[in-house]
This record gives structure tokens, sequence and C-alpha cells, in this order.
């Protein structure tokens, strides 16, 4: 949480946070009373800018405003009195209200009209999938969680196989194999909470003779940032998933010409 230190005596510090002053730990170096500084589990673990503090003034609003909604407040209430409770933080904490909705429209704005087709790292090509976030896939602070990125990956690899005619059902019920996934691998890019539109791109890297490897990027359309990158490595079993099989011939056929590689990063 934000706070501006208030007095600081030796390794300990006094923090004033929305009003209410709490004793802490100072385990940054170089701060001063005034800072703003960013407070966890009783200890201040950094000095923040000007730019860190409005862009962490821009989640609490989020959150802020989700709250109001999420305890029954409609959602037009919700802002503007999300907007009221973040004028009073930024005042606080010694941030000019003028300067914040700027920044804040400025950054809106940049999400708005400069949303990319296709993500960095993401082909061109790739199939995709449109998204909304649950409240069942979030925590208490309405932040989804990170199990879920793997599900809705695992959505969109369905849809895939399911546009080029041969989905889950036909797999298990016409050839008798299933595709389970072995190994992921995720990094969380950026959250994404309630209500949030994600883009989910979904291809294949890779086809051998009884495993695929396939990968995901999961775009969030409200902040305009990557929320995820999550590989998978599936392998071709029996529908009891006690052994492994060849990918039948057909099957690979169809998954051969999904292969796209990930473009190289540009220099």
């Amino acid at each position: 949480m934000l706070g501006k230190l208030v007095e600081v005596s030796g390794i300990e510090g006094e923090v004033d946070v929305g009003g209410a002053r709490i004793r802490a730990l100072v385990a940054a170096e170089g701060v001063k009373p005034g800072d703003v500084v960013l407070v966890h589990a009783g200890v201040v673990l950094e000095k923040l800018g000007r730019e860190d503090v409005i862009a962490n003034l821009a989640v609490y609003y989020d959150l802020m405003k989700y709250h109001y909604v999420f305890n029954g407040m409609p959602e037009d209430e919700a802002e503007k009195k999300a907007v009221e409770d973040l004028k009073r933080l930024a005042r606080e904490l010694g941030i000019d209200v003028e300067e914040l909705a700027t920044a804040l429209g400025k950054e809106r704005e940049d999400v708005y009209s400069q949303q990319p087709t296709s993500p960095e790292g993401v082909p061109p090509n790739s199939f995709h999938i449109e998204y909304t976030v649950q409240l069942a896939e979030t925590d208490y602070l309405q932040v989804m969680h990170y199990t879920n990125y793997i599900k809705v990956c695992e959505r969109a690899f369905m849809e895939l196989l399911s546009s080029v005619g041969i989905g889950y059902s036909k797999l298990i019920h016409e050839y008798g194999i299933f595709i389970p996934t072995v190994e992921v691998k995720a990094e969380i890019k950026s959250p994404c909470r309630l209500d949030n539109k994600l883009r989910v791109y979904v291809w294949i890297e890779e086809v051998g003779r009884k495993h695929l490897r396939y990968k995901c990027s999961v775009y969030n359309t409200a902040t305009g940032r990557l929320a995820a990158n999550i590989s998978h490595v599936a392998v071709c079993t029996d529908t009891a998933i006690s052994s492994s099989h060849e990918i039948p011939a057909e099957v690979r056929s169809v998954l051969e010409k999904l292969v796209i590689r990930e473009p190289q990063a540009s220099r």
C-alpha cells in the first residue's frame, strides 16, 4: 500500500496511510520524511517516484471502483465515488489532482486508441478467441487467479482444434485418443480483473511423433497490456491416459498445417 513517510528513527518509521499512522520497519535506503513509499507487511520497501505513484493510483482507482460495484453500487455511482477517493488519496500523497487527471486520461486514451492488432511476439496469423473474466475466476480483490490463465488458454486451444475439424469430441470418439497437457510454463505479466475483456492467442509451435507444443499469449484489451505468456506440451494418449500413442496420421496432417514459428524479436 502507498503511504507518506512522516518520521524516521533508526530502522523504524511512521507512515501516514489514508489518515492512519502506522509504525513500520524501514528497509529502503535514502528515504526521508515527506517521501511517498510502498509499505507491505509492516515494512517500507521502497521510495516511489512521481510516475510510479500515479501508476499505483490508477490501480487503486480500478480496485475502488470494483469494490463499490461488487457491493451493489451502480457503475456510474461507483465511478464517481472512486474518483472522489482517488482525489483525496492524491492530495494526501502530495500529488496534484489536475496532473493526476491528465496522466490517467492520457493513459486511457493511449489504451483505447493505440491497441495493437497483435501483441509483440505473437504471430500475426495466430488463432484467437475473445473472453471476459468471470467473478468465479477472481480472488477477493477481483483479480484473476493465476491458475485460471491456464484454463482460458486450454479453452482457446480446444476452439483452435474445433475450428479445423478435430475437436476433442472427435479425437475421443473417432480416434480413441486424448491430448492431455503434461508440462506448462507460465509467465504472468500483468493483472486481469473482473469483467476485463481478454484476447487469447494460441498457436502450435511443434508437432512430434507423440507430442505437440503450443503457446498462448493472453492480452488484456481493457488495459492494453500483455497479461500472460503460457507454453504447453501435450502428449497423445489413449482415452484412459494409461499409455502414450503416436498421433494418427490424419490428425498429424491437420496439426502440421497449424504450426507457426514464433517471430524473432527485433534488435
